[in-house]
């Protein structure tokens, strides 16, 4: 007797190590969840010879029943955190208590660092047969194997979630990319203009842009733009404005007017007014030396000219605030040789300081009449007020996009 219970102990280890090696080899294999869940079904139902068996596993930080055998009751609706919350170790289940788990022995939870993974209801099938309960029989080794199983689970959709932040990740490195070479920063001379630009988003992508497009040696346009909002809806909505500003500008005889018209139809039609833009248009024509520019709810551009400093104003409501345009007033200026206008958004005028100070139009405003006499290049401006705006902010770091256009009309 003491020889075959011997030789039976041995097979049963036999048997549990080539369970453990197999479910192990097919994780490390990468089987689908699906497939390891029949594996551990068919080592605990057909081989442990548990007969009633209901798993409910956390995949992808939802609970699902994920299998279920040997019992009559559908469990696929259960609350599993108002059923099992409070359970932390290895608990009898008390039918009298419980009658939904009448016919279920054990409850036996799964943690990975205090988070729950998976519960396991199991009991014996037949009651009256007269046998040691495979329950008993092999609890700690089913117990091993739920660990397994639970973590192998949660694995593997740590590894899709990672996967899938990688490929978000990539996607916005290339938008990103994608939005450098539209907007960007740096310099760009003309024979009459000179142009810098400053691009700094708040996240990978945002919602700002400027671009200045000559059309002759006499004539330039010019704009900036925000979208309410960050991040990559903000940014998608920023490549449909300017796309369609681009070919208004290009393919249409248009009028700084007709544009904010055109551009507020289409940002109704996008965003159906759950966003808005506001934008700043300029129009400059040499022989005159006339700008005819259009602010739409924009914060109003600095010029600086003979000596003093304008604040840009004229013109209507955002962009996409109302269906229509109630109103639309052009302004128009006369320009000086080598007057400079500094286009901006609301990141650098609101940037605040440790005591909750914005940096505010006015120092702007000042920080031009300080150095634009002396100013050798507009590039020197940009960095002029990045310069200011970095020292205000102090160690607080920027919350907004920020996007700085300014040019000098020789």
């Amino acid at each position: 007797m003491k020889t075959e219970r011997l030789q039976e102990r041995i097979k049963q280890r036999e048997f549990k190590l080539k369970a453990l090696l197999d479910l192990t080899n097919a994780i490390n294999n990468n089987l689908s969840t699906k497939d390891l869940l029949l594996q551990f079904r068919e080592i605990v139902e057909n081989q442990l010879l548990i007969r009633r068996l209901v798993l409910f596993s956390k995949i992808e930080s939802v609970w699902e029943c994920s299998i279920q055998y040997g019992v009559e009751r559908d469990f696929s609706n259960l609350d599993v955190v108002k059923e099992f919350g409070k359970i932390r170790d290895i608990t009898l289940v008390q039918a009298n208590i419980e009658p939904a788990f009448a016919g279920f022995d054990l409850i036996i939870p799964v943690f990975h660092k205090e988070r729950p993974l998976s519960y396991f209801l199991i009991g014996d099938i037949d009651d009256e047969e007269i046998r040691v309960s495979p329950i008993i029989k092999h609890m700690r080794f089913v117990q091993t194997l739920t660990n397994i199983i639970g973590v192998a689970i949660e694995n593997k959709s740590l590894f899709k979630k990672s996967l899938e932040q990688e490929r978000v990740n990539t996607e916005l490195a290339l938008a990103a990319e994608m939005q450098a070479l539209m907007v960007g920063s740096g310099t760009k001379d003309f024979q009459h203009f000179e142009v810098a630009t400053f691009y700094k988003p708040h996240q990978q992508v945002g919602g700002d842009f400027c671009d200045f497009i000559e059309f002759n040696e006499d004539e330039a346009f010019f704009c900036v733009a925000d979208v309410s909002g960050k991040g990559v809806s903000a940014a998608f909505l920023m490549a449909n404005v300017q796309a369609h500003l681009r070919a208004l500008i290009e393919h249409t005889n248009w009028t700084l007017e007709s544009i904010a018209h055109e551009l507020n139809k289409k940002v109704i039609d996008l965003v159906k007014g759950d966003r808005f833009v506001t934008l700043f248009l300029g129009y400059f024509y040499r022989p005159t030396r006339t700008l005819s520019y259009l602010n739409a709810g924009h914060n109003p551009p600095v010029l600086w000219d003979k000596g003093e400093t304008h604040l840009l104003e004229d013109g209507c409501v955002g962009i996409g605030m109302l269906s229509d345009l109630p109103f639309v007033h052009i302004g128009k200026m006369k320009l000086g040789q080598d007057a400079i206008v500094v286009c901006y958004t609301d990141g650098v005028i609101e940037i605040e300081n440790e005591h909750e100070e914005e940096y505010g139009p006015e120092k702007l405003s000042n920080l031009l009449l300080e150095k634009s006499p002396s100013c050798e290049h507009v590039s020197e401006m940009i960095h002029h007020i990045t310069t200011a705006v970095d020292k205000h902010r102090g160690e607080n770091p920027y919350f907004d996009d920020t996007a700085l256009l300014c040019c000098r009309f020789r």
